[in-house]
């Protein structure tokens, strides 16, 4: 697969450009900053800080097995990295596996103007978004629902939700978009 260079513009000034080698650091930071109940473990911080990468080098394996054709994206806003996302762009739908925001920038609507950035390249090439979010523990399932995803079906510990772009014919009327 050719490799595309520079970034991609999103609403709201949010850019995502391609993960490197030296962003590494900051994504092992992030996933930690993501996952504060592995820190629950009793041992040394150093034990602790090898957890984390254990559990982030199984992560990316496993995001290569599940998504072997995936993009990871590093987000940023004035050049600062705040967030990533991989995606995971399908024949028949194109599948968020990740979107995480560093807590610093959580609250600012980063990771929704991704989503809506990915709603609107979807829509032109007539393809849902889907993506799945825990049933706890997370602010996700209320954030897509805002943004007009739907679930799809409950797996626990997960809500599997799709996006339908209009038209689709699993999209939903627009009315009752407007209710939920």
């Amino acid at each position: 697969m050719g490799r595309l260079n520079g970034s991609l513009h999103f609403p709201g000034g949010v850019d995502v450009r391609f993960a490197t080698p030296a962003d590494e650091t900051f994504l092992i930071d992030l996933f930690i900053s993501s996952r504060p109940w592995l820190s629950w473990v009793v041992g040394e911080k150093d034990f602790i800080r090898s957890l984390y990468e254990q559990q982030y080098a199984f992560n990316r394996i496993g995001q290569e097995a599940v998504y072997p054709e995936h993009l990871d994206f590093v987000i940023e806003t004035t050049g600062v990295a705040v967030g990533r996302l991989i995606v995971d762009l399908g024949y028949g739908d194109w599948r968020i596996a990740e979107l995480q925001v560093a807590v610093p920038a959580r609250g600012r609507g980063i990771g929704s103007s991704v989503i809506r950035g990915l709603q609107a390249a979807a829509a032109k090439c007539r393809l849902p978004l889907t993506l799945s979010t825990p049933i706890m523990g997370s602010n996700g399932y209320g954030i897509y629902s805002r943004l007009g995803f739907q679930v799809t079906a409950v797996t626990p510990p997960s809500v599997q939700m799709a996006w339908f772009p209009p038209g689709h014919p699993q999209a939903m009327p627009a009315e009752a978009a407007a209710g939920s």
